[in-house]
């Protein structure tokens, strides 16, 4: 039998590269989806790529909880959610001598804020059986890499934030953890590296042990981590970095 058969997954950052590959690997295994983001168009087209049937979406800037709300009478409707994953971010370069207080909210906004308010949202919507919570970070939380500070800053305040969640929810038999992953070949990543030159981007490839990741790398180690077969983690980080991390 597949692993999320008849339950229903909330997917935050939907129609990125990383949240589509995420969805469709869940729904591959019988999973109902729930995607949410802000661009309606991209939400339709992610959701008709998935298998099976009665995926919804929600069209929602997931940094606002009175947008994020709805949600929640789509998980009771559903039975409750069996899992959370919140794949959404962004990701600004920018050195310290350029480093505003603009860029610091978008980036915190973006990816720490979401995980909280869709981790606040399980509380109040999570299956009564238990549920798993995953949010996206990235290797930057763990090397020092120039321009890097805001992202930095905001993918290592989910480390953090993991842990005191797992506590606080641990009676509610939710778990959360963390992943954090190497460079990815998105969209944002390929414009990253778009802006170095060969020699850099050698270097970056180098450095990954086993190559750059593909979005479907992290999407089965996220499925894992939503499992039984992860029932006994919580606030746990996993590095999924081709090895970036092991330097």
């Amino acid at each position: 039998m597949p692993r999320f058969q008849n339950q229903s997954i909330l997917v935050v950052g939907a129609y990125s590269e990383i949240g589509r590959a995420v969805a469709r690997r869940m729904a591959e295994e019988g999973a109902q989806i729930l995607g949410v983001g802000r661009d309606e168009a991209r939400l339709q087209q992610a959701r008709g790529e998935l298998p099976g049937a009665g995926h919804e979406i929600l069209v929602a800037d997931a940094a606002d909880w009175s947008q994020l709300q709805p949600a929640i009478q789509v998980g009771k409707r559903l039975g409750g959610f069996a899992g959370a994953v919140v794949a959404a971010g962004l990701h600004e370069v920018r050195p310290l001598s350029l480093l505003d207080a603009d860029t610091l909210h978008r980036a915190y906004d973006a990816n720490v804020t979401t995980a909280l308010l869709a981790t606040r949202l399980m509380t109040k919507a999570a299956s009564r059986d238990g549920a798993g919570v995953v949010w996206l970070s990235s290797a930057a939380a763990l090397r020092g890499t120039a321009a890097f500070g805001a992202y930095a800053a905001a993918k290592g305040a989910l480390v953090s934030a993991a842990r005191v969640a797992a506590v606080e929810l641990a009676a509610r038999r939710i778990r959360v953890n963390v992943v954090a992953a190497g460079v990815v070949r998105t969209a944002m990543s390929e414009a990253w590296l778009g802006k170095l030159n060969d020699a850099q981007k050698q270097a970056i490839e180098k450095d990954h042990l086993l190559g750059l990741g593909r979005p479907e790398d992290v999407a089965g180690v996220v499925a894992f981590l939503l499992s039984s077969d992860a029932r006994w983690m919580t606030g746990s980080l996993l590095t999924v970095d081709g090895g970036l991390c092991a330097r």
